[in-house]
């Protein structure tokens, strides 16, 4: 396992990140979009609507992980959930775009709640295996590296196929609710080829059978919180995601009504962001040779943190700027996405040799809760920040109060500065060099009778 990986495995199983991606971006980037402006929903009550499904999806995920730890098929412990995943999530996440935009608003509501949370399912039920894969596919510590750079190369190309089409998809027909259920239909048909395009891929690859024999949630969660490592890194990530939600939840706004850009040509600015990353991804993947995965990702988080500064000051009539601005995010969120995780996979043998047990699907649980949480929470804040800047739902450009412009950029560029900072902050408690896993895993051969 500590070889390197087929090509053809590698990037047959980052097509799999495509679904989620495109899972991510759609539901950051437009869900709120789409419940105050297609749905005409108050975005506090919207911001509750999907906060509820939001959460739920991220404490499902540590039990979706013990599940895949200990499940046993001919199809190994992961890829089961990539079959059963990807038709579930394609379906139930049309479903969402399909609510009656003229029913009573309580009726709307708890339709967004129901298809939202299936949804959210869904993407637990596939994305905590596919994830937990990498860590059993290979032991490297570099190789793991290159792995996740493959994984964050197709989010980021299925995130900038998203964001460059979604505006277009929803603002081709004569309604923006005609739209969204247009965007639905086209983007559960992705995620389920996609998804099952994973699954199809890694019939061969290497994989872990060993289970842990029985499940005990004392255990599971005391685990990864006497995984040090681990718990550092879970913190800098929950934080670097706070910034996310907050800021991918904002941009449609900040583009839309500060920037005055149609919704339209909104696509452009933000995609431009994921082309960047797309293209630095390979480029901090040769940098991580020379940095290592801990300095690369402090790079990123000053390069995101100083590249949103500008957006508190340039005016509507310089929107043009936005994109050397985007360009230069893009670049170090390229690296603030590939480093952690890149660092995730290495904790699982800090457990192992501690537990002597392969909890693959425990950490990557507690992974995925990291994320959604912050996303979630970056989102929700947003929904609420709206509300008290006096922001009007389904106002045209232009007639929105002036506070509530001010409020925007605040929420988009502030806000986050503060979370980038605090990210560095959390991270520097994390120790866990190339050099001290090469000794634990010897440390665990030795333990297991195993070194040569």
């Amino acid at each position: 396992m500590g070889q390197g990986l087929p090509l053809q495995i590698k990037l047959g199983w980052a097509v799999g990140e495509l679904a989620i991606a495109a899972f991510v971006v759609l539901q950051m980037a437009f869900m709120l979009f789409y419940c105050t402006e297609a749905l005409a929903i108050p975005p506090a009550i919207a911001g509750l609507a999907l906060l509820a499904p939001r959460l739920l999806d991220a404490f499902a995920d540590p039990l979706m992980g013990a599940i895949s730890d200990r499940t046993r098929s001919s199809f190994g412990r992961r890829r089961l959930y990539l079959l059963l995943g990807a038709p579930l999530l394609g379906l139930s996440f049309a479903a969402v775009f399909f609510i009656p935009a003229d029913g009573p608003l309580n009726v709307r509501v708890a339709l967004l709640v129901v298809t939202f949370m299936l949804s959210n399912a869904a993407v637990t039920i596939y994305e905590v295996p596919y994830s937990a894969m990498a860590a059993e596919m290979t032991s490297s510590y570099r190789e793991r590296t290159s792995l996740t750079g493959y994984k964050m190369i197709a989010a980021r190309l299925g995130g900038v196929a998203v964001a460059f089409a979604a505006p277009m998809i929803f603002g081709s027909q004569e309604s923006l609710t005609a739209g969204f259920r247009l965007l639905g239909v086209c983007a559960g048909a992705f995620m389920l080829v996609t998804g099952l395009w994973a699954y199809v891929a890694t019939a061969k690859a290497p994989r872990i059978e060993t289970t842990p024999s029985r499940f005990s949630l004392r255990e599971e969660i005391s685990a990864v919180m006497q995984n040090r490592a681990f718990c550092a890194l879970w913190v800098a990530f929950l934080l670097q995601n706070l910034a996310i939600g907050a800021a991918a939840t904002t941009l449609i706004y900040f583009v839309t009504q500060v920037m005055a850009v149609s919704p339209q040509l909104s696509g452009l600015f933000m995609a431009t962001g994921g082309v960047a990353a797309v293209i630095a991804t390979p480029v901090w993947v040769f940098l991580a040779r020379r940095l290592g995965k801990r300095r690369g990702y402090y790079a990123g988080l000053a390069t995101v943190a100083v590249s949103a500064i500008p957006a508190l000051v340039i005016a509507p009539a310089q929107s043009w700027l936005l994109f050397p601005i985007l360009i230069v995010a893009g670049v170090g969120e390229a690296a603030t996405q590939l480093f952690p995780n890149a660092m995730a996979p290495d904790t699982v043998e800090v457990d192992e040799l501690t537990s002597g047990l392969r909890r693959e699907g425990a950490i990557f649980g507690a992974w995925g809760f990291c994320r959604k949480l912050g996303m979630t929470g970056g989102a929700f804040l947003v929904s609420i920040g709206l509300s008290a800047i006096g922001f009007v739902p389904g106002a045209p450009p232009g007639t929105q109060p002036h506070e509530a412009l001010q409020g925007i950029r605040i929420i988009y560029a502030a806000v986050p500065i503060g979370l980038w900072l605090a990210t560095m902050a959390a991270f520097s408690r994390y120790d866990l060099t190339e050099a001290r896993f090469e000794e634990i895993k010897r440390d665990i051969q030795i333990k297991k009778g195993t070194l040569t």
